[in-house]
């Protein structure tokens, strides 16, 4: 009897495992990024970056590992602006990103990242800028 629950409950785990080519409940790409990753030399920089999708939103900002508290902001609105002193994130429109860092005149790395999300779909942009 052991021996058939055994084997009922392993035909189990096996059939319930995840396909990886169609995970339930994740979306594909809706966002389309044209870029991901960018790298800043330590002068003041600016970046558009573009995506195909319309309807998407900022869930989350972090600078240097410190996340930025959006407060009442209005990701999902067509336009609008996240601003620090040390960088500035600007949607324009529906399909465009700016992103400005200012100068780093400090001996570290700075990091940028930004965390976007439509329906079930999550990507980011991560801006590296190299010390002066």
């Amino acid at each position: 009897m052991k021996k058939l629950l055994l084997v009922i409950s392993l035909f189990t785990i096996i059939s319930c495992s995840k396909d990886k080519d169609s995970p339930i409940g994740i979306w594909d790409d809706n966002i389309k990024l044209s870029q991901k990753e960018v790298e800043f030399d330590a002068n003041e920089n600016t970046i558009s970056i573009t995506t195909e999708g319309e309807w998407w939103w900022i869930t989350e900002v972090r600078f240097n590992d410190s996340y930025i508290n959006l407060g009442d902001l209005d990701t999902t609105s067509d336009d609008f602006i996240i601003e620090e002193t040390e960088f500035k994130i600007e949607r324009k429109n529906v399909t465009e990103i700016y992103i400005s860092m200012s100068e780093n005149l400090g001996d570290n790395v700075r990091v940028l990242g930004i965390e976007l999300e439509a329906g079930d779909y999550f990507d980011h942009i991560r801006v590296t800028q190299s010390a002066k």
